[in-house]
């Protein structure tokens, strides 16, 4: 009975159950790693995006307070 199980469903029971934590804590590690990346591209976006703002100067015609 042992052996028909495995053969059909290729493991033992708690096999299966590893494999399934396995699997899923491997998915939530890749998960986790794409959203830090992206928070940490976006960091660096924003403040390279306010260092080039921060450089720019506004034209003389704006600076005039007469």
């Amino acid at each position: 009975m042992i052996r028909a199980y495995q053969a059909a469903h290729g493991g033992l029971v708690f096999e299966t159950q590893r494999r399934r934590r396995q699997v899923r804590s491997s998915r939530l590690l890749a998960a986790a790693t794409v959203l830090g990346m992206a928070l940490a591209v976006g960091t660096v976006q924003h403040f390279a995006s306010a260092q080039l703002d921060a450089g720019r100067t506004a034209p003389a015609a704006w600076n005039d307070a007469k």
